[in-house]
């Protein structure tokens, strides 16, 4: 449930404010990636069985578990006083080694998420 808050939360942020393009490059990827795996789970029930090891439905979880880093990425970027609070995004300062440490694991979580939809969609 929790998680499901701060998704709401992020998204209103995300969605409702001018933001820079890695905000909302991961924001419309989230999105996207909710919709993009749900349906693929609702086409292929098979595979939430731990018994189905199917390369679909690696490939399914693996795209899940990336979805789901992305989120927990954007989290930590937008992590602060305000965000925290239930506010609007709150990244670290331009400029500092917390920003170019948060930037860099975004980053790396939407390339990790990018991929694995690529992988997904070559097996389906």
């Amino acid at each position: 449930m929790k998680r499901i808050t701060v998704m709401a939360l992020l998204f209103v942020s995300l969605g409702s404010t001018g933001c820079p393009q890695v905000e909302r490059t991961a924001y419309n990827t989230v999105v996207a990636a909710k919709a993009f795996t749900d349906k693929i789970k609702s086409q292929h029930p098979e595979c939430p069985s731990f018994g189905n090891r199917s390369v679909l439905c690696a490939d399914l979880a693996k795209a899940v578990a990336a979805k789901d880093l992305l989120i927990d990425a954007v989290e930590v970027y937008c992590a602060g006083p305000a965000f925290n609070g239930g506010g609007k995004c709150d990244p670290p300062a331009k400029g500092t080694p917390a920003y170019d440490q948060v930037i860099a694991k975004l980053n790396a979580a939407l390339a990790s998420y990018e991929q694995s939809e690529t992988d997904l969609k070559g097996v389906l």
